[in-house]
């Protein structure tokens, strides 16, 4: 049986258990084809507990129906992308044949966390030109079913979007 500890042998070790993932890592992780991903990459990821990731935006990765032009990164992909931080958190933090973690080993029938409810979502402004977003999560309780976490979304250091979000068990 793979040990937590085994199974994150290989990545690097930023400090006192801090971990980085690269979009490879993702890609095994997530049960996502790699097209859906949000993320690019996971900056310091403390499992079951804590991430701070990146995704750059450039103008070809959001086409809004009904603009001629302009670009705009909505606030409901942020939010898309904040929940795939959160599964990373729970996905990170459980063995590879674990419940949770069914869908790390691409299994055809398998159970993995999903955003179940948004409880708050604040949104201060759209994203109107592209960057570098930075996204944070952090868990702040959970109960049998449940894991509510907390985050938001900045770019350039200025955040524009903060929520607080629930994330369940979706069987497919």
């Amino acid at each position: 049986m793979t040990t937590h500890e085994d199974r994150w042998s290989q990545h690097r070790e930023i400090s006192g258990g801090i971990l980085a993932l690269d979009a490879e890592d993702l890609v095994r992780l997530l049960p996502l084809s790699k097209k859906r991903i949000l993320i690019d990459r996971v900056l310091s990821l403390h499992p079951g507990s804590h991430a701070v990731a990146q995704k750059a935006v450039t103008a070809g990765d959001v086409a809004t129906p009904g603009r001629k032009s302009g670009f705009v990164f909505p606030s409901t992909s942020a939010l898309n992308a904040l929940e795939q931080v959160a599964m990373v958190i729970l996905l990170s933090a459980s063995e590879p044949k674990s419940t949770l973690a069914a869908a790390w080993c691409h299994q055809p029938t398998s159970v993995y966390p999903s955003l179940v409810e948004v409880e708050t979502l604040d949104v201060v402004s759209e994203m109107t030109i592209p960057g570098l977003l930075h996204l944070r999560a952090s868990k702040v309780s959970e109960s049998s079913e449940t894991v509510k976490f907390e985050g938001g979304v900045s770019v350039g250091g200025e955040e524009f979007i903060t929520a607080h979000w629930w994330m369940g068990i979706i069987e497919s």
